[in-house]
């Protein structure tokens, strides 16, 4: 069975612990420097670990915290030959990342990923419509709903949206009542 990590237990990195968790005999470690996330990673069906206590060599390493850190642990995680998949995105911000040693003695593969498209060899067979019906019928998963904040209304949004910004905020998808 392949061991697949996802570091960042944000929305991003748990929709990808989430559809990897659905492969068949795959393992799936959701990796996050908050404990409290290991709820969540139980709630969507993966194993959690904070990142000094995550399993070494996995098959597969995907990286989504947004954090130059995640990205060292994501290499540190990764296996001989193993592929880390760059998911975080960082504007204009320079990031450094360890490419020594370990990087090329184990030959990882550091490939990055563009979600606002599909893998040229995919997109015959994958179009936006058939992209789209994809989506909708992964969120009939219940097991989902653990991403969804209790909504608040519009109009306490400015009272409100501060602390939901926050960087330590616990708050993954807001939704907003409008009356």
């Amino acid at each position: 069975a392949d061991h697949i990590a996802v570091i960042g237990a944000g929305v991003v990195g748990s929709l990808v612990a989430y559809l990897c968790g659905r492969l068949p005999a795959a393992r799936v470690t959701l990796v996050d420097i908050n404990p409290v996330r290991a709820e969540l990673a139980s709630a969507l069906g993966v194993s959690f670990a904070e990142p000094a206590k995550a399993e070494r060599d996995c098959d597969l390493v995907v990286h989504a915290s947004g954090s130059p850190d995640g990205l060292s642990t994501a290499l540190e995680l990764a296996g001989d030959e193993a592929t880390v998949l760059e998911m975080s995105w960082y504007g204009d911000r320079v990031v450094s990342a360890l490419l020594g040693g370990p990087f090329h003695s184990r030959r990882l593969r550091l490939v990055s990923s563009q979600v606002g498209s599909v893998a040229s060899s995919h997109r015959p067979r994958w179009s936006h419509h058939r992209r789209l019906s994809a989506a909708v019928g992964l969120l009939a998963d219940s097991r989902l709903d653990v991403l969804l904040a209790p909504a608040m209304g519009f109009g306490d949004l400015p009272k409100r949206l501060p602390d939901i910004l926050t960087s330590g905020s616990t708050t993954l998808c807001q939704l907003i009542a409008y009356s």
